[in-house]
């Protein structure tokens, strides 16, 4: 198994969830491995939305309580109850995913709205992986962003690769340099850059973007993309990834996006054999 981490230092929103959501449903597509995604952001069910419409899904969910026939204990907060009973078996994670589709599974965010509960129930994740070890290829994690909390440093020690994430801003793109420079976090060596939504038509694009920072190779991207967006508003990430790899009639700039984030994950595997993970 393998642990791939989306994380960044900079508080500010740059579409990681998003990117991380593209990089793992196009790996699973095309490298068919078994993995999993896990949200572990607090109060935030964007990557829920990717997939799923969660208003339809909440109107089930009550119809279904009231006829008595599903326990309320669901979801991650079920799932943290088997760890702590020491019953996080591969076949009970499972049970406690959502599938998106044969081959992707994806464990929802915690519910609660309190950051010490989360931050407590989080803790427990470490278990988690090491149950999951015996059951996926790939394991996904969105990461609150920061340092700032115990179990984003946890999980990060624990990841085989790390997807720092940050947008066209030159003041991001200044912090992800500062970050590079002084952080004994990425002198680990286990570190991959992602500079999402990208735009060829920027000055920050990613030619020169990659050139700023100083590195050798073009650096991952998930670039710019409106139907992408509009998908991850209609709970249609997994669709349209499976609509492009079997249109034979893919516009150039949708080509252009697909080979990105296609390149992506060819860049986390030559990273995780570099680091001799069995991938």
């Amino acid at each position: 198994m393998a642990i791939i981490s989306f994380w960044s230092d900079d508080k500010k929103a740059c579409g990681q969830t998003l990117a991380m959501a593209a990089i793992a449903t196009q790996m699973s597509v095309e490298h068919n491995m078994k993995s999993l995604i896990i949200d572990a952001v607090y109060n935030d069910d964007t990557l829920e939305r990717c997939f799923w419409n969660l208003k339809q899904n909440n109107k089930n969910f009550a119809n279904t309580l009231n006829t008595g026939k599903i326990d309320i204990v669901s979801g991650a907060e079920g799932l943290i109850s088997a760890i702590a009973s020491n019953k996080a078996t591969p076949e009970v994670i499972s049970s406690y995913t959502k599938i998106v589709f044969k081959g992707l599974d994806v464990l929802p965010g915690l519910k609660t709205k309190i950051l010490e509960d989360h931050e407590k129930s989080l803790m427990l994740y470490k278990d988690l992986l090491i149950a999951a070890n015996k059951y996926y290829d790939l394991i996904f994690i969105d990461l609150s962003k920061s340092l700032n909390r115990e179990t984003t440093k946890v999980l990060l020690e624990n990841s085989s690769v790390i997807m720092y994430t940050f947008s066209p801003n030159l003041k991001k793109i200044d912090h992800f340099i500062q970050f590079k420079a002084t952080s004994p976090l990425y002198k680990k060596g286990n570190i991959l850059p992602l500079y999402t939504m990208s735009d060829e038509g920027s000055k920050y694009n990613l030619k020169n973007t990659t050139k700023y920072i100083g590195e050798r190779k073009l650096i991952c991207t998930v670039p710019y993309n409106t139907l992408l967006l509009e998908s991850a508003c209609e709970a249609g990430v997994a669709k349209f990834f499976l609509q492009l790899r079997l249109s034979g009639s893919i516009q150039d700039n949708n080509i252009n996006f697909l080979n990105a984030v296609s390149d992506c994950g060819k860049s986390i595997i030559y990273k995780l054999q570099e680091l001799q993970y069995k991938v």
